[in-house]
């Protein structure tokens, strides 16, 4: 998946013009759905938060970076500018994103309180966009506040301000019940996750749904 390839830049974009700010938030789940070799789960989730930082953050975005483990640590938040539209330096983009997708160490899983998180912070950025991706097998056994998943994720999709839902890696693999992992956490979202912003991608067809999102973002800015 050829991510890191930069995109072409627009004129406006060189040119340094203004466009309609974006707060995006990037969670990555590095609990144990990174160590799974079959599906490479943290070189996607590398890959795709390095892409996101290349191709879609412009200056004057907020980037908000969430590492969920047994629970979630915030890697970066801030406003990003630059001049004439230069994008993130990619030695920047590389740190970042190497920090970010680090394996976990502990033992459970805060999928939703990563959300909340989210929640929280594109609190302090209202009547601006915001665009929020969470790299996930989608597992929820391990996530204690499971239960309260369907009204966090409600609150996201209650805000005004919300462009964009990305869930990014969900799991083909069975669970205890016989079920695919991503079927239990689209369930676990209820009639939500039908939402026209809400868009998903499985472990296997992350590279076809990119394009998707990329064009979503931009659409968000107008």
């Amino acid at each position: 998946m050829p991510l890191l390839t930069p995109a072409p830049m627009s004129a406006g974009t060189v040119l340094g013009l203004s466009t309609p700010p974006l707060h995006f938030v990037i969670a990555a789940d590095m609990t144990g759905s990174s160590k799974n070799p079959a599906y490479k789960y943290a070189d996607q989730a590398k890959l795709l938060s390095q892409s996101i930082m290349l191709n879609q953050l412009r200056s004057g975005d907020t980037l908000t970076l969430l590492r969920i483990c047994e629970g979630v640590q915030t890697v970066a938040d801030f406003k990003f500018m630059s001049k004439n539209g230069a994008r993130m330096g990619k030695a920047d983009i590389l740190r970042y994103t190497g920090a970010l997708t680090q394996p976990c160490t502990g033992r459970g899983s805060a999928i939703t309180a990563g959300l909340s998180k989210a929640n929280a912070l594109l609190e302090r950025t209202r009547g601006v966009g915001s665009v929020v991706v969470l790299f996930s097998d989608g597992a929820l056994l391990d996530d204690p506040g499971r239960s309260n998943l369907p009204t966090v994720f409600g609150k996201l999709l209650g805000s005004k301000d919300t462009r964009q839902l990305f869930f990014a890696g969900l799991s083909p693999e069975k669970d205890k019940n016989g079920n695919s992992i991503r079927d239990g956490f689209v369930k676990a979202l209820g009639k939500a996750g039908d939402d026209a912003r809400v868009l998903m991608a499985g472990a296997y067809d992350l590279n076809n749904v990119y394009p998707t999102f990329a064009d979503a973002v931009k659409k968000a800015r107008r």
